[in-house]
């Protein structure tokens, strides 16, 4: 609610240079800042000045919690001010604008009424009944009914706050350009910086394509050895078994799990260099889940394992047919179900497979008895070259690059892989494929038969 405080009659300069003064005044008392009483006065003045001959003022408090607010409406403004093509004075609106916080005009019976609202800080202090009174006497006194040494005293003040405000000014410019200054320096050091930045990372790019290169080369080459050392030990245990004895026969099964632990690695690491190249490629085709469960079962029963432990797979519901890579997939889920067979002391590993969202995707789990991550274990299960706890004797040494690899390859695919468990209750690793292959992605050669 707005509550007058005082009106004047414009009829002349010393009463535009009274209403400029009971302004500030006002602005004072109402514990406005120094540059809102200025800045108020001042467009007040610029107002009124153009309504001296026929013009009238109200000064009023507005009552707007949480804040207080000043309203001045000067009557008597020639509308030929408020026109952009204005022969005479003109009234810039929005120069106001940049002194109070809000301007309204309107035109009434062939002249202009302009109001301006100007918004204290929370400090303001908002009078009463009795308070406005108080606040009319104090008005009073800087009434200038002195002529010509009062219409002298205002224009001084006047002056005066022009003055300060333009000093504030120049040292806030001074401020600004040492600030431009030294954004400038700051932006150019940035920028050395950038170009630093990215020569050292092409030279590192550089750097890892020809190691990736080289670790691919040298991994290809192994592979031959490798597979010819196996080879023999396969040859030995087969065609000479009744000429072995146990110790001989034991030294041969740990050449050949450690021939299958270097193909693991090599097979891996050719795999991961392969996916970093961007030289993948994605063979789509339908997948029918039952039928690549039942391939793993027939693949994974063949492997060595400890007795004590089951392997389960489980028959899965009716479930959407894929349109995916059915070799990647089931990389991944070998990788799962050899690292569970690894850490398995006793008990099971169980496959299933289920709908996921709404059945736009299928989530396929690898449960197993063993050990168990811990929470830490379990936020770094997919980085590179990390391994686990002690793995049951007599089995191979985990390289620490098929779960990565398997999420890169579940990425790959459009899909996800995580893992959950409780250290002492066994883990469970999961992996989430869409039903359809999303298609595209960077380096990915996209094969639809």
């Amino acid at each position: 609610m707005a509550k007058a405080v005082l009106t004047l009659d414009l009829r002349s300069q010393e009463d535009v240079l009274l209403t400029r003064r009971r302004t500030r005044d006002l602005a004072a008392l109402l514990q406005f800042t120094p540059a809102e009483q200025i800045g108020l006065s001042t467009a007040v003045w610029e107002v009124a000045r153009l309504a001296e001959h026929d013009g009238h003022v109200e000064l009023a408090v507005v009552d707007a919690p949480p804040s207080v607010a000043v309203s001045i409406t000067i009557s008597g403004v020639p509308r030929a001010a408020l026109t952009v093509t204005a022969k005479g004075p003109r009234l810039d609106l929005e120069a106001l604008r940049r002194l109070v916080d809000r301007v309204e005009a309107r035109d009434v019976n062939g002249a202009a009424v302009v109001r301006l609202v100007a918004t204290a800080g929370p400090d303001a202090w908002l009078p009463g009944v009795d308070e406005l009174e108080l606040v009319l006497e104090r008005l009073t006194l800087h009434d200038t009914g002195g002529g010509a040494p009062g219409l002298l005293d205002e224009l001084r003040q006047q002056n005066f706050e022009l003055l300060t405000t333009l000093a504030t000014l120049r040292d806030r410019e001074k401020e600004l350009t040492r600030l431009n200054g030294e954004l400038a320096d700051t932006n150019r050091a940035v920028t050395a910086l950038y170009a630093e930045l990215a020569a050292q990372t092409a030279e590192l790019r550089r750097r890892a394509a020809a190691v990736s290169k080289f670790l691919s080369s040298m991994t290809h080459e192994l592979r031959t050895p490798l597979y010819a050392v196996r080879g023999m030990t396969e040859a030995i245990l087969r065609d000479h078994e009744d000429h072995l004895n146990e110790g001989i026969r034991q030294d041969v099964l740990l050449i050949d799990g450690a021939m299958l632990e270097a193909l693991a690695l090599v097979n891996d690491s050719l795999d991961i260099a392969k996916v970093e190249a961007g030289r993948t490629s994605v063979r789509l085709s339908d997948v029918v889940v039952a039928e690549l469960l039942a391939t793993l079962r027939a693949v994974m029963s063949s492997l060595r394992r400890n007795e004590r432990v089951e392997l389960l797979f489980e028959e899965p519901d009716p479930i959407p047919v894929l349109r995916t890579d059915a070799f990647k997939l089931s990389q991944i889920l070998r990788n799962f179900i050899v690292n569970a067979l690894k850490f398995t002391e006793a008990g099971h590993v169980r496959v299933t497979a289920s709908a996921a969202t709404d059945g736009q995707a299928v989530r396929f789990e690898v449960s197993d008895t063993g050990p168990g991550l811990s929470e830490a274990d379990q936020e770094q299960a997919f980085d590179e070259w990390v391994t686990f706890g002690e793995e049951r004797e007599g089995g191979m040494r985990g390289t620490g690059l098929g779960l990565p690899l398997s999420r890169r390859l579940a990425e790959i695919l459009g899909g996800e892989v995580g893992v959950r468990s409780t250290l002492g209750e066994g883990a469970t690793f999961f992996v989430q494929i869409p039903v359809r292959h999303p298609g595209g992605g960077e380096g990915l050669h996209i094969i639809d038969d």
